[in-house]
């Protein structure tokens, strides 16, 4: 929480209003059209509430009390905070809860602002006549504790439109005004800023290249004694120029000034850079080359590579003959040239000439193996239906006559 340094009123147009209600730390209300809302020492945020009876559009605003003068509130400054202008029905006198908000930043704000109505209970129906109602004791108790309690009325609240002014608040123009002059003010400030950056950039190439110039171990032995003469002059005129008449030169001049002196300085660094890098790319052309030589004269008997057909090696041989053919020309020319001439083959025309290798020979060397082909079956032919077997019944055999005739006697010795 933060600590509230002078109290605030809260006061409204109008007369004095009697049965006004604060909510507010403050001693029993009395008739009178402000009130110290926030008093010194309160912490915030909060929110606090007056309740006033107005009806149409009436203004409520926030200031500093007279009482902040004896707690050393600064001389000569204004005390008005806000103006809170709220519309209501012009044909109601009901309540208006005004809520005003002390935020966590301590600015002061208009939290909501409320039109309180009492809606009226319906009567209850009398009893019929003639209609006896029979209760018992308890009943007849609970009821009157309940016409001795005192019925809350209700209330119907009613959210009204407000609108918030300051003393330090711009219109939509004047605000657009300083927008367009911070602008300005952020571009200058751009401007010289970027200013600043040419011209140290442009200081610190004139060092630079003088001191290399003349150093065996950096860039004079990639440069003519002509060169080197003429351009230590250009370089020496440039720094005479740059504290005396260009001191306060525009951006644009230091720009144009730099890039009149690399016109000199390119060549030179550019044979420094070429000189450095060249040994590593031909190192990897070479490996490339080797790599693609070695393949061919391992994959002609290869089952593996048997899919790969005789013009496409042709064509990956005739590549790495012509490639080694123009690396070892390249080298030649080369060898026989001093460091301060311009190369016969660059780093660039290398490194493309090693891509060529790689784009002409890597697909035919990665081409997949054709898939074997599958044989199509033919379709079978419908079984045909089987003819049913007769079925031969055997006849059973004859029955053979069962011999009835009885056993003769044996005769009689």
């Amino acid at each position: 929480h933060e600590y509230q340094s002078f109290p605030i009123k809260i006061e409204w147009d109008g007369s004095q209003e009697n049965g006004m209600e604060v909510e507010a730390n403050a001693a029993e209300p009395t008739p009178t059209n402000s009130v110290v809302m926030f008093e010194r020492g309160c912490n915030f945020p909060i929110v606090r509430r007056v309740t006033l009876k107005k009806s149409g559009t009436f203004t409520v605003s926030a200031s500093y009390d007279d009482s902040a003068d004896k707690f050393q509130y600064p001389a000569g400054v204004g005390k008005h905070i806000a103006t809170f202008n709220i519309i209501a029905p012009a044909d109601s006198d009901a309540k208006i809860r005004v809520n005003v908000k002390q935020d966590i930043h301590g600015s002061l704000t208009l939290s909501s602002a409320q039109m309180v109505e009492e809606i009226p209970e319906p009567e209850p129906a009398p009893a019929e006549e003639g209609v006896e109602v029979k209760a018992d004791e308890g009943a007849e108790a609970k009821v009157e504790e309940k016409k001795e309690e005192v019925k809350k009325p209700k209330l119907k609240k009613t959210n009204l439109e407000f609108s918030i002014s300051r003393p330090l608040d711009w219109t939509m123009t004047e605000l657009q005004r300083e927008i367009e002059v911070e602008v300005d003010m952020s571009n200058a400030d751009r401007v010289v800023r970027e200013t600043a950056d040419a011209r140290n950039e442009l200081e610190s190439y004139i060092y630079d290249m003088r001191d290399k110039i003349i150093s065996e171990s950096q860039l004079a032995s990639f440069c003519t004694e002509d060169e080197k003469s003429a351009f230590s002059t250009l370089l020496e005129n440039f720094e005479n120029w740059l504290y005396e008449d260009g001191f306060d030169a525009s951006k644009s001049v230091y720009v144009s000034k730099l890039a009149e002196l690399k016109k000199s300085g390119d060549p030179i660094e550019s044979r420094s850079y070429e000189a450095k890098t060249r040994p590593s790319a031909m190192a990897m052309l070479q490996k490339t080359l080797e790599k693609y030589t070695s393949w061919l004269n391992t994959s002609s008997g290869d089952e593996n590579y048997a899919h790969i057909t005789e013009e496409e090696r042709l064509k990956c041989q005739k590549m790495c003959d012509d490639s080694t053919a123009w690396m070892y020309d390249s080298l030649d020319k080369q060898g026989g040239l001093a460091a301060n001439v311009d190369p016969a083959v660059t780093v660039a025309q290398i490194y493309a000439k090693n891509q060529e290798v790689s784009n002409t020979i890597s697909p035919i060397m990665h081409k997949p193996k054709p898939k074997p082909k599958v044989e199509e079956k033919k379709p079978e032919p419908a079984d045909e239906p089987k003819k049913e077997e007769e079925t031969k019944t055997e006849e059973p055999a004859a029955a053979e006559p069962m011999d009835t005739s009885e056993p003769m006697e044996e005769e009689k010795q």
